[in-house]
């Protein structure tokens, strides 16, 4: 079994509605609205309904009020596949220093000491980061469905929530509401790693991702840096590669970390399966990548 390549940056399920721009193989220009399914820090995965080519060069910009100064020429990585919103798309960002997103990402160096990663925004001035969380802010987050921390643009600190998908219906009637967000855990290394192998107790929701198949909402019984264990109707084999989020809400912004299975175990008297994961590894962002964090090949 091969192992899964690392991922170079967070990958945030997020939806944002954009509006992509450029001119087609017979050389007729066009300009149709899209969204992200997923982003990160130089790039996203789309759901476009034109046919685009790989290396194909388009333009993209926000559609929400108070996001359309947000724009960027793109490269078009590859196509991944069809769903009912049209075909997806990996782009990756030209410009690396054109802040399409408007999200901060830390250096995936500072998440060490990570229990879980969630996209926060302030609720004051609605500026948006992923936030490493250690095991007090996040038990403080499962308590309160939010958190205290210093604000960078406002200089003060203010309370944080999870930030939400846009809502298209919601902004073309211009009105700006905001509701709920995700998060994930994350790896862990180095001498203190016995100390990180100490998990605690939680009731939080995580979702489970594999390919070919739908995703699952199971029940997280304990999370760590390294790792969780869930309870789930699908028995999931011992080496089995998945996508984890937790929490998850899916009315909102969601990290997927990947991550294996390193046991499972039936419970019979619930009819469910008990597993543990370990997450896999997280790299620094080096040179040129792709939208889902892997380097070009």
């Amino acid at each position: 079994m091969t192992s899964p390549q690392p991922r170079r940056t967070d990958r945030v399920s997020l939806t944002l509605f954009l509006e992509i721009s450029g001119t087609d193989s017979q050389g007729e220009a066009f300009s149709e609205p899209s969204k992200t399914l997923l982003i990160n820090r130089h790039g996203a995965v789309i759901a476009f309904e034109r046919v685009l080519a790989p290396e194909q060069k388009v333009h993209v910009k926000r559609r929400a009020p108070g996001e359309s100064h947000r724009e960027a020429d793109v490269r078009i990585v590859g196509e991944f596949g069809r769903q009912k919103d049209g075909f997806l798309y990996g782009i990756e960002i030209l410009d690396k220093e054109v802040d399409l997103w408007g999200v901060e990402f830390p250096a995936a160096t500072e998440s060490s000491e990570a229990v879980a990663r969630m996209l926060l925004q302030c609720t004051y001035c609605r500026s948006r980061e992923v936030v490493y969380l250690n095991e007090i802010e996040l038990r403080g987050f499962e308590t309160n469905r939010g958190i205290a921390r210093h604000c960078k643009t406002c200089g003060v600190p203010s309370i944080w929530a999870q930030a939400p998908h846009e809502d298209e219906a919601r902004f073309t009637a211009r009105q700006r509401v905001r509701r709920v967000d995700e998060v994930d855990s994350l790896p862990a290394q180095g001498e203190q790693r016995e100390r990180k192998r100490m998990r605690f107790k939680t009731r939080l929701t995580a979702c489970i991702r594999q390919p070919g198949a739908d995703d699952e909402l199971a029940v997280c019984e304990d999370i760590s840096p390294l790792g969780m264990c869930f309870r789930s109707k699908r028995l999931y084999e011992a080496g089995t590669a998945i996508d984890i989020a937790v929490p998850y809400s899916p009315d909102a912004a969601n990290i997927f970390l990947p991550a294996r299975i390193v046991y499972s175990e039936k419970l019979p008297k619930a009819g469910l399966f008990r597993h543990g994961t370990e997450y896999q590894k997280v790299i620094p962002i080096r040179g040129n990548e792709g939208p889902s964090g892997e380097g070009k090949s």
